[in-house]
């Protein structure tokens, strides 16, 4: 069974992204990423990666991911705070060490990507 479906499908994922989501708007760090933007597509999205990620271990294209985050000047502080809040939330969800720290260590591949410099 794949890890998307194992915990619950759709609707855990979607509980887990809402947890995360408040935890995120609330952080003093990132916070200021989320104002002015529709969290509710923000996470429609995330549920659609993180389908296609954990189904069929799809790579999501890089460039338009970097396209996509460039304009967002996302430190290198903000991107560990956002990967400390993903497994706090995971941890707190029930999820497995071993499934925690696969999922950690796909979120923390992107990190080039998306956190800017100048």
């Amino acid at each position: 069974m794949n890890l998307f479906e194992k915990y619950g499908g759709a609707d855990f994922w979607s509980d887990f992204l809402n947890a995360v989501y408040i935890r995120l708007t609330k952080s003093e760090f990132v916070h200021h990423h989320f104002s002015d933007k529709n969290i509710s597509h923000i996470k429609e999205m995330l549920l659609g990666l993180l389908e296609l990620t954990l189904v069929s271990n799809v790579e999501i294209p890089k460039s338009e991911m970097k396209e996509f985050h460039k304009n967002l000047r996302i430190s290198g502080d903000e991107f560990d705070e956002w990967i400390s809040i993903y497994r706090l939330t995971l941890d707190e969800f029930g999820l497995s060490e071993s499934d925690c720290t696969h999922i950690v260590s796909i979120l923390s591949s992107f990190r080039e990507i998306i956190v800017y410099e100048d």
